[in-house]
């Protein structure tokens, strides 16, 4: 299960984030242990009002102490501030409600006039427990890197 820690102040490092969840982790007689799999922080920078917030993902196994692990730190401080710990869903545009099959649909359908999401440019660094080596990727909402859906074979629909 992948965890996200939201609005973490910017001083948080792996090591914060594993002293906050590692007591959590621990198992008992009648409950399961679990362990980090992997914490990734992101970097949001909102272009509209020109500000930054930070969030962590944190890959826990097993299912069970994830959920755990959310009931029984979120809206806990960490690092002087108190976080909201939730299950992180990745939402990808082929779900979207919005994505119209057909050009007849864009008209009548849509309600909405104006996009009502954040324009953000995403900066990912990720931390592998195992290895602790550090990955840099930026990802802008402008890349087009969600263009067309592939297949698992890599074609194009």
């Amino acid at each position: 299960m992948i965890i996200i820690l939201k609005k973490i102040p910017s001083t948080t490092s792996d090591y914060h984030v594993e002293a906050f969840i590692k007591p959590v982790l621990k198992g008992g007689m009648f409950t399961a242990s679990g362990r980090i799999e992997s914490i990734s922080f992101w970097r949001y920078e909102i272009v509209q009002t020109n500000t930054i917030e930070y969030y962590a993902l944190v890959d826990i196994e097993p299912d069970s102490v994830g959920r755990r692990v959310i009931r029984r730190l979120n809206k806990k401080l960490i690092n002087g501030k108190y976080i909201g710990l939730q299950e992180f869903h990745v939402r990808h545009w082929s779900n979207d409600r919005r994505v119209f099959k057909s050009v007849v649909d864009r008209g009548k359908n849509n309600k909405r006039k104006a996009e009502r999401r954040r324009k953000i440019v995403k900066v990912e660094r990720r931390l592998r427990v195992e290895d602790s080596r550090a990955d840099n990727v930026t990802i802008s909402t402008h890349s087009g890197f969600w263009a067309e859906p592939h297949d698992t074979k890599g074609k194009k629909f």
